[in-house]
């Protein structure tokens, strides 16, 4: 982040930064999935596709930044067709453990009360 950022990108990174060290703190304490990078599965935010870790990662800061995005802008289209596009992956992923597939109900219900 640029030493001159302003308010907005700062919020921005330190959201993200706070939803990464979150994610990370889980996958100490609980497994979220198994056999990492046996399946690779699309994502609407790159161009291959990717494990199962990386796309749980993507959709946990989307998560977190759609709510920030309709809190902050007083008129902003919903942005949560590839967020929710993502969870219905993730939902079908076989790599995800019963504590994995909670985490992603979770997200889904998350993004819900943004919708809302």
């Amino acid at each position: 982040m640029p030493y001159a950022a302003g308010v907005r990108e700062t919020a921005l990174a330190l959201l993200t930064g706070r939803r990464r060290a979150r994610l990370r703190a889980l996958t100490e304490v609980a497994d979220l999935y198994a056999l990492d990078g046996s399946w690779q599965h699309p994502s609407p935010w790159r161009d291959r596709p990717v494990p199962v870790s990386r796309l749980l990662a993507d959709v946990h800061e989307r998560v977190a930044v759609e709510a920030y995005q309709r809190a902050t802008e007083p008129v902003r289209p919903a942005g949560s067709e590839r967020i929710h596009r993502a969870l219905d992956q993730l939902a079908g992923a076989a790599e995800l453990t019963t504590t994995g597939k909670r985490l992603v109900e979770e997200l889904r219900w998350e993004l819900k009360a943004v919708d809302a």
